[in-house]
């Protein structure tokens, strides 16, 4: 699993990630979070740099 993002669908699930999933951040388990939306997945503007 390593170089995988952590996925969460909104910025409420993002704020409750549980300490196994900040640990597995720490760790190098996953190489970081993407997130989906803020308030619901989807309504976050996708930036293409």
């Amino acid at each position: 699993m390593a170089n995988q993002f952590l996925i969460k669908e909104t910025m409420a699930a993002m704020q409750g990630l549980s300490a196994a999933e900040i640990t597995a951040l720490q760790n190098g388990t996953y190489e970081g979070v993407q997130l989906l939306g803020y308030y619901e997945k989807g309504d976050a503007p996708v930036l293409l740099i």
